[in-house]
């Protein structure tokens, strides 16, 4: 017995040194980069691992590759690497050992702007919008475009105000079938600005619990009409006493968040640009 115990006592010493010996690395390909089962380009893809994320790296494997992204020439080798779901190989040309935030980038007409630390589900890492007045970023499931940093570089203008506002969603429920919404309801909360943390930095806005109440207490008025004529006087005066968004038999989400960029030139020209960030569903 206490020699089968010496040999997992030295199995288990042996899995933990491979554990440890195992390098963590973070993806540095803004667009994503392709984890295939085998290292080959052809070679099926098992998933696309997001920007910034990290992974486990297993071995090398001596099998070179060179890419040219953009003109430049990027050169390294296969790597087999584990995730949280999968093992296989990827190109570590496109590897940092270093953590990586996930960062957006707007260009602006003057001015370019980080947003710091945003997982997005389609891998959008840059928008231009020297030409267009707005452009949409997709946020992930497990992120909120809520409470980041917003960052101005190369500012080339002589004031810059950012604001922001919600697309919320509200609908009502009941165990009568005829006292529920058929459809959600859509509601615009007012431009908000955003705080200021240094003379280039903002913070974006988060939606708390009392804005939660306040939203319930305006859609309910809203709704007013219509909440009567399905379900009553009395199940009006229910939704009113909810202090818990929770709380059945309301239900409430964000459908989308926007930023305004009002922007004042040296001459006193004033752009806006919008930024719409859309939520995954149920958020």
């Amino acid at each position: 017995m206490n020699y089968l115990k010496k040999i997992l006592a030295i199995a288990l010493v042996f899995n933990v040194a491979l554990v440890t010996a195992q390098q963590e690395a973070y993806v540095a390909a803004e667009s994503g980069l392709s984890l295939r089962d085998q290292p080959d380009v052809s070679a099926k893809m098992l998933t696309k691992l997001s920007y910034g994320e990290v992974i486990g790296v297993l071995e090398e494997t001596d099998i070179k590759l060179v890419i040219i992204d953009a003109g430049e020439k990027v050169t390294g080798e296969w790597v087999k690497v584990e995730t949280r779901n999968h093992i296989g190989f990827v190109f570590n040309g496109y590897l940092s050992p270093n953590k990586i935030a996930r960062t957006i980038r707007l260009k602006l007409d003057n001015l370019d702007v980080e947003i710091k630390n945003l997982a997005t589900s389609d891998y959008k890492r840059s928008h231009n919008l020297k030409s267009e007045d707005s452009s949409t970023i997709n946020v992930d499931v497990s992120d909120s475009p809520e409470g980041k940093n917003v960052v101005l570089i190369d500012n080339d203008y002589k004031h810059v105000s950012l604001f922001q506002r919600y697309e919320n969603s509200f609908s009502f429920m009941s165990s009568d079938a005829n006292c529920n919404s058929n459809e959600w309801k859509q509601f615009d909360t007012e431009w908000k600005p955003l705080k200021q943390l240094k003379s280039n930095t903002f913070e974006t806005l988060t939606f708390t619990e009392k804005d939660w109440i306040n939203f319930i207490e305006t859609a309910t008025k809203d709704l007013k009409d219509d909440v009567i004529d399905k379900c009553g006087e009395d199940w009006l005066a229910y939704v009113k006493t909810i202090e818990n968004i929770k709380d059945f038999p309301v239900s409430v989400s964000t459908n989308r968040v926007f930023i305004k960029f009002i922007l004042t030139d040296f001459e006193d020209n004033i752009t806006e640009k919008i930024i719409e960030f859309e939520m995954p569903e149920g958020s």
